[in-house]
């Protein structure tokens, strides 16, 4: 038999096993209070992590869409327009192609080239892996996460493969989920705005003890600094090599992009301008939006999508020499349409997994709750944030984050003596810190699976290391705190 027969005929057996696992899950017994519907949803979900390990993104993706509504979500018509009425998808696309022209016209490549041919890099390879660290957590303080997805990852991708690692190298995987790391570490700094609020809001509501943000803040800042200084220490320990970046060619590998005299060309700096006003903007708009009437003008009713668009519109229109900045023929060629889809259902299964028709999260807490009623605090605080952070890496995080908060303040409400503002802290970090597992995890998540320097199969050997690392550094925080504190 000629190999690409064998190919073909390995292909089907996948795509067999996809159809395979979704009809099994249609006839297995439901176990209580999960439903029939959360089992035939469970099924949608467990095909296609195992036909985006064994086949690809794409095709799993739309059997999964076609799936659902199989399962009993609704019509094709409603599940695809659920998919894609999801604002993620919108951001997701356009943040795409509003960045596009660092990228297109080389601006990307010179930054890169700039940074590793640095005294610095050359150095020690370590100093480039706390920069980009560095910058993904003071990137989402500054209200650019969406920058750092789709312009800085991208980057990150072939920067990587151009220093010499192949695609699947566990550096690329480690390396890059450390940064979104770093950024959802980031989004629970404040227990009085965003992610933060909302953890530490709802266990203040179920409870009555107002959480101390001095407290909370501390060991968020303190978490920071401990993984910057242990992450490349971590990384070593899983046989990451450092080297490539310190000895890559520079102008070999990036020499396209640099002029001879080490400056940027005219389309060049028109697309690193353009996007540097679009970062001022949505940075100022984010801080400012309380103060001054156009910041909040612009935060709330233009948005940070709105800016993308007119970003993008303005990298179409203007042109340099004669041509546009950006090419949308060449972009939209290049554009992951593979992403775009694998984003838009998985988001969508993991948010009808966890819903209350599915009775899972119910499952899950009826379950636990029993389990740790006769623990140490301190044992069940850790024992939760370990299970969240599991559990986050198959569902929905804000899901799994509330079904967590309730089970720890019911505990606090009958008597058992958990510190609530340790208990915020953690659920806060552990619902979505480490959540790259798979593509259902969380929108980086999907975007890790999706990247042209990962592989499936890389991430489902390495994430589960940082998990067992996001655990240590939990206790390495927590425990002392709570001995101290009480």
């Amino acid at each position: 038999m000629s190999k690409a027969k064998e190919n073909k005929y390995i292909y089907l057996i996948h795509f067999f096993m996809l159809v395979a696992i979704v009809v099994a899950f249609c006839f297995l017994p439901a176990p209580a209070p999960i439903t029939a519907y959360g089992m035939r949803v469970l099924g949608v979900f467990v095909a296609m992590i195992y036909g985006w390990t064994f086949i690809d993104l794409l095709i799993p993706s739309l059997f999964g869409a076609l799936a659902l509504a199989m399962v009993g979500y609704g019509t094709v018509d409603q599940v695809f327009l659920a998919m894609f009425a999801n604002t993620t998808v919108f951001m997701m696309l356009f943040g795409v192609l509003c960045f596009a022209a660092i990228e297109q016209t080389g601006a990307g490549d010179w930054m890169v080239a700039k940074l590793l041919g640095s005294k610095l890099a050359k150095k020690s390879p370590i100093f480039i892996i706390e920069i980009f660290l560095f910058i993904f957590w003071i990137g989402q303080q500054t209200g650019l996460s969406w920058f750092l997805y789709f312009a800085l990852l991208p980057l990150m991708y072939k920067m990587l493969l151009k220093c010499g690692y192949e695609k699947g190298d566990k550096f690329n995987a480690l390396f890059m989920c450390g940064c979104l790391m770093m950024t959802q570490v980031s989004m629970s700094l404040f227990s009085f705005r965003g992610w933060g609020l909302m953890t530490a809001g709802t266990a203040t509501a179920l409870t009555g003890v107002v959480i101390e943000s001095s407290s909370y803040m501390l060991l968020t800042i303190l978490l920071s600094l401990l993984i910057m200084v242990t992450y490349p220490i971590f990384m070593k320990l899983c046989g990451c090599d450092f080297s490539k970046l310190a000895t890559v060619d520079v102008e070999d590998a990036f020499g396209g992009a640099i002029k001879t005299d080490g400056k940027l060309t005219k389309v060049q700096s028109v697309a690193m301008i353009s996007a540097g006003v679009f970062i001022v903007l949505v940075t100022a708009a984010s801080l400012l939006a309380n103060t001054v009437p156009i910041m909040g003008w612009l935060n709330t009713t233009v948005g940070c999508l709105g800016m993308m668009i007119a970003l993008w519109l303005f990298v179409v229109l203007f042109k340099v020499d004669g041509q546009p900045v950006l090419n949308m023929r060449k972009a939209a060629g290049s554009f992951p349409w593979d992403m775009l889809m694998l984003i838009a259902v998985a988001l969508l299964v993991s948010s009808a997994l966890t819903a209350a028709e599915t009775g899972v999260s119910a499952f899950v807490a009826g379950i636990l709750g029993p389990i740790f009623a006769g623990t140490h605090p301190l044992v069940f605080l850790m024992a939760i944030g370990a299970i969240t952070i599991l559990l986050t890496n198959f569902s929905n995080n804000i899901a799994c984050c509330f079904v967590m908060l309730n089970i720890i303040c019911s505990m606090y409400n009958n008597g058992f003596p958990v510190n609530i503002t340790a208990a915020a802290f953690v659920i806060s970090v552990s619902s979505v810190f480490v959540a790259y597992l798979t593509p259902a995890a969380s929108m980086p998540g999907a975007l890790m699976h999706a990247s042209e320097a990962n592989t499936s199969a890389t991430l489902y050997k390495m994430v589960p290391l940082q998990m067992i690392y996001g655990v240590i550094v939990l206790a390495i925080l927590i425990v002392p705190y709570v001995l101290i504190t009480g």
